[in-house]
């Protein structure tokens, strides 16, 4: 959509559901760009600190004073900082750090995530949470490609999300686990990142460190699998057979995403870690992702 001279225009471009105005006059440069907002929403920027990989250059027309240039449009500028992802809200505001919240933050677009600022330092982007039973994971491709659930609660956030934020293969992977009698333990992958749709969100996962042995190594470069596409190497449909979306191969080693239990039952359908309680089901689980320095 093009904006015909100083007119607010809505689209859903990189911000959703925000109000933008596209640079086509040379006369622009010399408007404030407040007052071309009145009664709009706006766009919240930090000149200083914005992300360069959302930055581009407008190719005939500069900005004025009060905006930035961001592919080809001026956005308003106001003292709120925008952030990249969690590890980027610790690193430049260190009041965050144990403030466990959500955030919004632009890896791409605007997104609303939920930020786990306590565990190792903090900075971590939480993709999956399971607490209780509130929230039906045996879902379809649909839902799973686009997230569900509460953000602060029970959710997946989403396979094109995941993609988005793990692209540029520069993410650590951190599995948190509680068992029904209280015990803890966790997995850490120096190497995670998942494929587009087109790829079926093939998982690559590697470089496990932690206290609940390596699950994942038996789903690396599998694609993902929901109950009405299946994508798994059986000749049966495992996500049927295991109540889940997961990458799921010929079975599972771990199956977070499966069917949960209201105590310690022992089945595969389970959210199950299986080289730390094997069979038995899990109470909570807490994936999250954090970009490497």
């Amino acid at each position: 959509m093009v904006c015909n001279e100083f007119e607010l225009c809505r689209s859903v471009d990189w911000i959703r559901e925000k109000m933008i105005c596209r640079l086509n006059n040379t006369r622009f440069a010399i408007q404030k760009v407040s007052s071309l907002m009145t009664g709009g929403r706006i766009i919240h920027a930090d000149r200083e600190s914005f992300p360069k990989h959302l930055a581009s250059e407008c190719p005939k027309h500069t900005c004025t004073e009060d905006a930035i240039c961001l592919q080809g449009k001026c956005v308003p500028v106001l003292k709120e900082k925008i952030y990249k992802d969690c590890s980027d809200i610790v690193k430049r505001d260190p009041s965050k750090k144990g403030k466990d919240s959500v955030y919004v933050i632009y890896p791409d677009t605007r997104r609303e995530v939920f930020c786990e600022m306590t565990t190792d330092g903090g900075g971590w982007i939480v993709i999956q949470k399971r607490q209780d039973g509130d929230v039906d994971f045996y879902r379809t491709w649909i839902d799973y490609k686009h997230g569900f659930g509460n953000v602060s609660k029970n959710f997946w956030i989403g396979n094109d999300a995941i993609h988005a934020l793990t692209r540029d293969k520069n993410q650590e992977l951190r599995i948190n686990l509680q068992s029904f009698n209280g015990e803890k333990a966790y997995a850490v992958y120096s190497t995670f990142y998942i494929g587009d749709e087109n790829n079926k969100y093939r998982l690559t996962v590697s470089g496990y460190s932690g206290t609940a042995g390596d699950s994942l190594a038996y789903h690396n470069g599998v694609k993902f699998s929901t109950k009405d596409q299946d994508n798994d190497l059986s000749t049966r449909n495992c996500a049927m057979q295991f109540y889940g979306g997961w990458w799921y191969k010929d079975s599972h080693s771990t199956n977070l995403n499966g069917l949960y239990a209201q105590s310690a039952l022992s089945d595969w359908k389970y959210p199950i870690w299986n080289h730390w309680k094997r069979l038995e089901a899990l109470k909570q689980t807490k994936i999250m992702i954090r970009r490497k320095d």
